[in-house]
């Protein structure tokens, strides 16, 4: 991977506005550029390369009437904020919650719903238990959670464990569902994790020094897990198989490529129409 391809990769995945906002620079795309090693400029015009990107995907996604229709019939009030958690599938600056926000300001350009991102790239269902908290903050009108990819991550070979386990897991959600019926009254959507390329990701170079792979056993368990604990599911699963070698994910085995998350979308905005009314 050369060096050019790093940058952008991180460029992609790592949001300094998020982790040091409290930070002073922490808003300053000056200062995040520097993070990175990078003038502001070169900064600006790889993170312009993935909103294009999640332009064309919109605009593509548009051109579907039933995708249209469903957006338009979704129960949103004007500046109704939505708000995600997750991990890297969506804290990627191409991901289907930024396709959907694009779609969105397309399709209702008038209602100025608020797109909230609360996703951090590398988060398990453990840190969701920190991330909760601001989020219902937000008193948001809709909050997506999607997690439990990372929980299956095992680090050193695979003769040591996934780093969070199924029990740990499930007292993970269970807490989250719970807090978020505590302290909001907003609908909560769960997403569920679909599994990974593990030859891609052994092979990837991001990923050899970390010694790093995912267990798709692991990420079944804890799909069934969110299927079983949480009240309203999509379930991404049927549309994601066959992930070995597949054009849905990233040459890195573990990500979606743009296809993946232009899927996502297209899933998840159909289905929720099932979910909320």
């Amino acid at each position: 991977m050369s060096i050019k391809e790093q940058l952008q990769r991180q460029v992609q995945f790592f949001h300094p506005e998020k982790k040091y906002s409290f930070l002073r620079g922490g808003s300053s795309s000056v200062a995040h550029a520097a993070l990175f090693g990078l003038r502001e400029q070169f900064y600006n015009a790889m993170k312009e390369i993935f909103s294009s990107r999640v332009d064309t995907a919109a605009k593509t996604l548009c051109d579907d009437s039933d995708y249209v229709q469903a957006i338009k019939s979704l129960p949103f009030k004007t500046q109704a904020k939505i708000v995600v958690l997750g991990d890297s599938l969506t804290d990627d600056s191409q991901s289907w919650f930024s396709i959907i926000e694009r779609s969105f300001a397309i399709i209702r350009p008038d209602d100025n719903i608020q797109f909230i991102n609360l996703a951090v790239s590398g988060d398990t269902t453990t840190q969701l238990l920190g991330s909760v908290i601001p989020a219902t903050q937000l008193k948001a009108d809709l909050y997506f959670c999607f997690s439990g990819t990372n929980d299956a991550r095992i680090q050193g070979g695979n003769r040591y464990k996934p780093c969070t386990s199924i029990e740990e897991v499930e007292r993970n959600i269970a807490s989250v569902i719970d807090f978020g019926q505590q302290q909001t009254n907003a609908p909560w959507v769960w997403i569920t994790p679909v599994g990974v390329d593990p030859t891609r990701i052994a092979a990837h170079d991001f990923f050899k020094p970390l010694m790093a792979n995912w267990c798709n056993e692991h990420i079944t368990k804890v799909a069934a897990l969110i299927n079983h604990q949480a009240e309203n599911v999509i379930d991404l699963r049927p549309h994601f198989t066959n992930l070995d070698d597949s054009h849905l994910l990233d040459d890195d085995g573990l990500h979606w490529s743009i296809e993946g998350q232009q899927l996502a979308a297209k899933i998840i905005i159909k289905q929720l129409v099932k979910v909320i009314r």
